[in-house]
């Protein structure tokens, strides 16, 4: 399923420079940091966001927004005005909990939106297709690490089944339309402007509670295992990603495996404080070990990660630290 081939467009050069790039929430937090990036690198940005602009969801001034859910209707006319030469599709539904008590909810969010949003794109005739996938839901407790690209697939939860689910529709499309496509397998993100949503944002999650002097939750036994991406290494990822010719999926990730509360000694580190951590049940549907085999991306995509844990920590905790007033009116999140 994750064969190299060339792509047409991609043997004409016409993805290299100048593209104009669809990115769905890009409001967000990975989002946001990749349109600010894409015009960086001169691209042209629409972003699809249902969400209006605001600090926590900041929109570039030379990024058009069209305030919209990316599967309604009216998002073919869309396509028909805009005419992207590529999608990248962020929006999604994150948070594993809520999956497990909406299933179909979360299947209305990961799976049929993003079909139907494939289908416009293929339609209007874009020639390149990036879906954020989640290495750590799709694979499970699956018993090899560094966990591989290759491998039998193990779900926990529905937020998985439907990252997993819409990957396959991705490589349908791929070899019965000839539509360029490639799923990035992330590992957990974090870095600035993290919101505190979802359980990919212990990090997030941990630099808030210090930064505000509240209490410090762990579900589990904090041994629980991650492998934690700097958000400006997984933006990275798409340029590369936006301008190869693999398709199918792969891994992007740390390949660094952490526990959680390890992971907040280093925010406690950075913040040059000592915590003492209250611990609570495991939340069902979470995985207890992932750390992600991410040498295919620097074999096909010619990636890796540049940003060491320790140092994107104290990046991340600066700026939840300069911006701790605006995060107390949000409320109390937990981890």
């Amino acid at each position: 399923m994750n064969k190299l081939k060339m792509h047409p467009a991609f043997a004409r050069g016409e993805l290299r420079r100048g593209k104009k790039v669809l990115v769905t929430g890009g409001l967000g937090f990975i989002g946001s940091n990749l349109v600010d990036s894409l015009i960086a690198h001169g691209h042209k940005v629409v972003v699809v966001d249902r969400n209006k602009p605001s600090f926590f969801k900041p929109l570039n001034p030379k990024a058009k927004h069209y305030r919209m859910d990316f599967s309604a209707p009216d998002i073919e006319k869309v396509f028909k005005k805009e005419k992207p030469d590529a999608v990248i599709h962020l929006a999604a539904q994150i948070s594993v909990t809520r999956s497990i008590k909406d299933p179909l909810s979360d299947a209305l969010n990961n799976i049929i939106g993003p079909i139907r949003l494939l289908e416009v794109a293929r339609k209007n005739k874009v020639k390149r297709f990036l879906f954020s996938s989640s290495g750590g839901a799709i694979y499970g407790d699956y018993p090899k690490f560094p966990t591989p690209e290759l491998c039998s697939v193990k779900p926990l939860s529905p937020y998985g089944i439907g990252k997993q689910a819409f990957e396959y529709y991705l490589f349908q499309a791929a070899k019965l339309y000839g539509f360029s496509t490639l799923a990035i397998r992330m590992s957990n993100v974090y870095g600035p402007r993290q919101g505190l949503g979802g359980e990919s944002g212990a990090i997030g999650i941990f630099c808030k509670q210090i930064s505000l002097g509240e209490p410090i939750l762990i579900f589990g036994n904090g041994r629980q295992t991650r492998d934690f991406l700097f958000v400006g290494d997984a933006v990275e990822a798409f340029h590369k990603g936006l301008d190869s010719n693999l398709e199918g999926f792969v891994n992007v990730s740390s390949g660094r495996e952490v526990t959680i509360k390890k992971t907040l000694d280093l925010v406690a580190k950075a913040a040059g404080l000592k915590v003492n951590p209250e611990y609570f049940s495991a939340r069902p549907g979470e995985i207890l070990r992932s750390v992600l085999d991410n040498r295919q991306a620097l074999k096909k995509l010619g990636w890796k990660p540049k940003t060491s844990l320790e140092e994107g920590i104290k990046i991340t905790y600066a700026w939840f630290n300069e911006h701790k007033d605006l995060y107390r009116k949000l409320g109390s999140s937990h981890h």
